[in-house]
Order: structure tokens, then C-alpha cells, then sequence
């Protein structure tokens, strides 16, 4: 082993990939975009690390394979050894991180990779920078890893958008998908030849393997379009009753807290430059394998069958979107939020001596031992645009991150909306009409804490958004009487939520009209006297029976 000697980081991380991925309605396009952003990061950057070696080329054909290459000392030797020219401390969905010897080494790979994109993953905006020399004796790998993203975040601002690539000059077709200038003629396309560009064609042409990598993850076979899900609605319904559409379609997004910071300030995790790598790469890892873990424990909320009913678009690191029945996706993601944390605090056996590195960290950053995740949930109908409604599943999972400044330590949450009105899906327009009262009163109570009460500090916030409390409504606003009749009518329901509209005194007023005769509505009210309850941060008024009327409204779709 070497005690001193110069090397430079390299970094390669993709740009923009949720609009590279969801810029299309179309699900296989969505699909294989997502592949080639993972294959970049992982086989196009080990495939370029084994040329420069002179080593044989590897067929990575599933996730399980790469981490053990990078976690054998063998197949990816520390950048001490002598004869090592490049170290891959991660490679991971979108992003690469390597130590090199030379900068010509590093200059090697960039080139390769991003050369290799350009042809196979066209459209994708990748790229690469290396940091100043630096030697190995001093601790300084956590220096160099916050120059080499600032360095990268200079670099890719000033680099043309891939966009670019496409000219309109002079005058082309267009692609029937994409919006870019046509490239070849698609003679297997449902309506006859169609028109595709380069993009679309890179994405179609990296599906099927996309979904086999997940399916390979999961070991279930998984539902690949909005009509296989269909399919299996349907089967699970009575066969003696007509087949019914799929309704609602739930799109789910889910990410992890606070991480972004975690890996800008690693270098408190380690005490010098190898250790700092190592417990690098096995965080990085080990979120990859929580991610996959408490995806596979979802899945077990969902309509078990010959296939699950389920088209997972994103499934690496700490993200996760998936597309599956409306009716299922609250449930399949209170459950994914509620195992991540679970996740984070077992051990993780492949990592060897890091099996306790997330329990670890996570205890020296916020002083418990589990991290979290918030998710957003945005429920449309069948034929809704899905980039669209995945604009608003982003902007539900920010509504649901808002649990970090209220509260000090990991809490899970989720934020959902069914969407009834399509011609407004701004979040912010659509949650300005749930206010009135001049701004003094909210008719809903989202997002919703998944995290057991009981390991949060004891704040107002918290208690009222318990996710048992919205269970709790749901069921009551569904219990049946022994003639299998709505012991709520829905008259009355809906009778309650037009009066939220007019208030909290006219609300208030035709709850007390009710409640006597329909003893079930005491226990949606927050107390005898008020459907609400009173915010102590700005003193709004809060309710959460609309939100149970709205969950309520994907069990009456179903029935």
C-alpha cells in the first residue's frame, strides 16, 4: 500500500432526469427512460472502468451484481495499491463518483461514458468534472467531494441543453410522442407506422430491460402498462358482475429526508480519506437496499395474483415512483413509508463491516436510530395525462417535506389528492380554494405523519395528523348497519362537506344538527362542539373530514 501519492475525484452525474423521464405520456417510453438514466451511472462507468484496465468486459444484469463488484476488494481494489489507477467508490442510478491516479485517467472515463451516452442514451444530459489534485496522506475527501459538485454544478450551467442536439433546420416531421424531429419510421407501432425521434427510440428500445431489472429486484412479475392493471382489476372483481374501467389511477412519488445534506457534511462520519470511502459507499448502498426492501413489503398491500398489480417507473437509492390502482395507493404507501424507516434501522448483512451505517449516522445526525422519507400521492382518472399528474405528485411530496421544519428529527409523511376538476392541477390554486373564512380556516389537515407518535416530540402539529386518525374517519364514514346500509347517509355526508364550504360556523352548525341522530359523526368531530381544531402555530382552523370524504370517494369507486 502506498502512504502518499496525488489523485483527483471524478464525478458523472445525469441532469434533469425527471424531465428526461416523465416529458412523454407515454409509459414505455417513461420505462425505459429510467433505465438508460440507471445504466449510465452503473454499466456505462463500470464498462469504461474495466476498459481502462484492460479488463474484460461484464454483463451487469442486475443490481445485486454491481454491488458486490464494488463492494469486492478484488474486482474494485483501493486506490492505495500500487497498481490501481481507478477506485469506483459508487455507481448508482445517474451518478458515478471515482478516485483516479492520473488526470488523463480520469479524463478516459468521462470521455468514454459520455461518448457511449450520446449514442445509446440519446437526449440524456450527462456530465462529468474532476477536482484538483489532491494527496491521499491528508483527510481531504470530504473537501473534495464539495469541490468536485460545485465544480460540476459551474460546468453543467454552462453546457448547451441536450435539446440542442435535435435541430428543426431545416424543417422535419415531428415525433408523435416527443415533440423532437423525427428519425425513423416505427413499422411495429399500434396505428400503423408512426414517426419516433432518436430520444424515443433510445427510451423504447431500453424498456424491456428496464422492467426485467426490477422484476429481477422484486422476483414478481409486475404489471408494465395501465392496461395490464386494468386487466387486473378486473380479475379480482366478481366475474358475475360486468367488467368495470379502472377508475383512479395513483401516482406515487416518495423520497428520502434530509440526505443531501448528510452526504455534503460525511466527512464528520469518518476519520480519514479510506474510511470516509468506505462508509460512503455502504451508506449509498445500504439506502439502495432499504429502498428495495420496504418497496418489496408494499407490495404485499396490493391484490396478490398471477401478476401485481403495479408499474414501478423508479425503484434506486432513496426514490421510488410507481404507478398502480387508486384505490390501493394510500395504503401501499403509508406502508413503503412506515417499512423505509423500519429499513433503516435493521442491519444490512452485504455490507460487511458497515452492517449498522445507516442506524449509525442517522443516530449521530439527529440523535435517533432510523431516517425518513415523505411521499406525494396524486390520484387521477384513468385518461389523465401522466406527466401532468406527476407534476402534481411532485408537488405533493414538497406539501409532505414541510414535516422537516416543524419537526427537529425523522418523521415519514404523506400528502395526497384526488382529483376531481382537471382544468386547474396547480396544488397551490387548488389548496388556496380548500381556505376560507378570509384565510382563518383550511378544510383539509394533509400531510399526514406516518411515524409512530411516540417517537416525536410532543407537538400541537403532530397530534391531529396522526395517519390513525384519518383511518379512524375513513372507517366510520364506511360502517354499515346489519342491512348493509351506510349507517352515515351519504346525503348527509355530502350534506357536511358542501356546508365546510361555507365555514367553519355554518359547518360547525350542521354537524350539531346531526350528530344526535348518528352517534358514528361524534367520533369524525375533533370534539363535541367542532369539526376543527385550531392550529397553535398561526391560529387557523383545521379540518380533516374532507380528506376522509376523499379518501371515502376511491372505496365508493370500487364498489
Amino acid at each position: 500500500m502506498q502512504n502518499d501519492f496525488s489523485c483527483y475525484l471524478v464525478l458523472l452525474e445525469t441532469s434533469g432526469n425527471q424531465h428526461y423521464i416523465f416529458s412523454t405520456n407515454k409509459l414505455k417510453e417513461n420505462i425505459g427512460a429510467s433505465e438508460l438514466t440507471y445504466r449510465v451511472g452503473t454499466q456505462f462507468v463500470l464498462d469504461a472502468v474495466l476498459q481502462l484496465t484492460n479488463r474484460p468486459a461484464i454483463q451487469f444484469e442486475s443490481v445485486d451484481r454491481i454491488r458486490s463488484w464494488l463492494l469486492n476488494p478484488q474486482s474494485n481494489p483501493s486506490i492505495e495499491s500500487p497498481n490501481t489507477r481507478v477506485e469506483v467508490i459508487i455507481a448508482t442510478s445517474g451518478k458515478a463518483l471515482l478516485l483516479v491516479k492520473t488526470l488523463k485517467d480520469g479524463q478516459f472515463i468521462i470521455q468514454t461514458v459520455t461518448h457511449r451516452a450520446l449514442k445509446e442514451a440519446a437526449g440524456i444530459d450527462i456530465c462529468g468534472v474532476i477536482s484538483e489534485p489532491f494527496q491521499w496522506s491528508g483527510y481531504r475527501m470530504g473537501e473534495m467531494n464539495r469541490q468536485v459538485h460545485e465544480r460540476f454544478e459551474s460546468v453543467r450551467s454552462r453546457c448547451p441543453s441536450p435539446e440542442l442536439r435535435f435541430p428543426r433546420l431545416p424543417i422535419i416531421d415531428e415525433c408523435a410522442t416527443s415533440g423532437l424531429p423525427a428519425a425513423w419510421l416505427d413499422p411495429k407501432a399500434p396505428n400503423g407506422i408512426t414517426l419516433r425521434s432518436e430520444v424515443s427510440r433510445a427510451k423504447r428500445k431500453a424498456e424491456h430491460s428496464g422492467k426485467k431489472r426490477i422484476q429481477q429486484t422484486t422476483q414478481l412479475r409486475l404489471a408494465d402498462s395501465l392496461r395490464t392493471l386494468d386487466r387486473e382489476y378486473n380479475r379480482e372483481n366478481d366475474s358475475d358482475v360486468a367488467q368495470k374501467k379502472l377508475s383512479w389511477i395513483g401516482i406515487v412519488h416518495a423520497d428520502g429526508n434530509g440526505l443531501g445534506q448528510i452526504f455534503l457534511n460525511f466527512k464528520t462520519h469518518a476519520k480519514n480519506n479510506r474510511e470516509y470511502i468506505n462508509k460512503y459507499r455502504s451508506f449509498s448502498i445500504g439506502l439502495d437496499i432499504c429502498t428495495e426492501n420496504a418497496f418489496l413489503t408494499a407490495l404485499e398491500t396490493l391484490p396478490q395474483g398471477e401478476i401485481t398489480p403495479i408499474v414501478p417507473l423508479i425503484l434506486g437509492g432513496d426514490d421510488l415512483t410507481v404507478l398502480c390502482d387508486g384505490q390501493s395507493s394510500l395504503t401501499f404507501t403509508h406502508k413503503f413509508l412506515e417499512s423505509f424507516e423500519a429499513q433503516t434501522e435493521q442491519s444490512i448483512s452485504q455490507l460487511g463491516n458497515y452492517q449498522t451505517i445507516i442506524r449509525d449516522i442517522a443516530q449521530k445526525t439527529y440523535g435517533t436510530t432510523r431516517l425518513s422519507a415523505c411521499a406525494g400521492v396524486a390520484i387521477v382518472k384513468s385518461h389523465f395525462p401522466f406527466s401532468v399528474a406527476y407534476k402534481l405528485a411532485e408537488d405533493l411530496i414538497s406539501s409532505a417535506k414541510q414535516v422537516k421544519q416543524v419537526i427537529p428529527v425523522p418523521c415519514s409523511a404523506l400528502d395526497f389528492h384526488v382529483l376531481y376538476d382537471t382544468s386547474n392541477v396547480s396544488l397551490e390554486n387548488i389548496r388556496q380554494k380548500l381556505i376560507v373564512d378570509r384565510g382563518r380556516t383550511k378544510l383539509y389537515g394533509r400531510p399526514y405523519i406516518v411515524t409512530d407518535i411516540a417517537k416525536l416530540p410532543a407537538l400541537d402539529w403532530v397530534e391531529p395528523r396522526q395517519w390513525k386518525h384519518l383511518q379512524e374517519r375513513l372507517e366510520k364514514l364506511k360502517a354499515k348497519d346489519d342491512d348493509d346500509r351506510r349507517i352515515l347517509p351519504s346525503s348527509q355526508m355530502h350534506d357536511l362537506r358542501a356546508g365546510l364550504f361555507l365555514g367553519q360556523a355554518p359547518a360547525d352548525a350542521r354537524y350539531k344538527l346531526i350528530r344526535d341522530r348518528y352517534p358514528d359523526l361524534r367520533s369524525l368531530a375533533v370534539n363535541e362542539e367542532s369539526l376543527f381544531w385550531q392550529e397553535t402555530t398561526d391560529q387557523m382552523n383545521v379540518t380533516g373530514f374532507l380528506d376522509a370524504m376523499d379518501a371515502l370517494s376511491l372505496e365508493e369507486v370500487a364498489q
